[in-house]
């Protein structure tokens, strides 16, 4: 398989980033550079080895003016490309060492049908279950998205998971 070369679903290469889904990741890696929190970005491949993912370490002190009680805070993210009139899916995943992890995903969990396919997931350690909820994403681009989890939705979480008292 060439760089470029797509799947015949019209996809791109999981493992590869390659076409529309390369272009994809290279706009969210230089707007996650200009989010000031951010202290790095780069693609990782995933746990298993089978894909790639952009990874953003995150300065805690400046992340929602330095509300986060850990020394360390990350964004991981996933975009996967589908043919036209087949929305992509992707996930923005934000994780703390302490264990608590939560995201925005737009991706079926075919072991569980109750899950809607866009949605938000949390827990507060490895050991617990995750808790969804559906979400209506307000935007539909890939920049766009990062936007909208980075500057509104992530500090909602954040705010409310360390000064509860706050109000939106």
């Amino acid at each position: 398989m060439y760089p470029d070369d797509l799947l015949a679903d019209g996809g791109s290469d999981p493992i590869g980033l390659s076409g529309r889904r390369s272009r994809i990741f290279e706009q969210l890696r230089i707007n996650l550079n200009h989010h000031p929190a951010t202290e790095t970005v780069a693609v990782r491949p995933t746990r298993d080895q089978k894909d790639r993912k952009l990874v953003a370490h995150f300065d805690t002190q400046i992340l929602v003016d330095g509300l986060v009680d850990a020394a360390e805070a990350k964004l991981e993210i996933n975009w996967w490309t589908h043919p036209a009139g087949i929305d992509d899916q992707f996930k923005f995943h934000y994780i703390e060492p302490s264990g608590y992890d939560c995201g925005w995903h737009r991706q079926p969990h075919p072991e569980e049908s109750n899950i809607p396919f866009d949605h938000f997931q949390q827990r507060a350690s490895p050991e617990s279950d995750y808790q969804y909820q559906g979400v209506d994403f307000l935007e539909d681009t890939p920049v766009g998205l990062l936007w909208e989890v980075t500057q509104t939705r992530l500090p909602r979480i954040i705010r409310a998971r360390y000064d509860p008292e706050t109000e939106f």
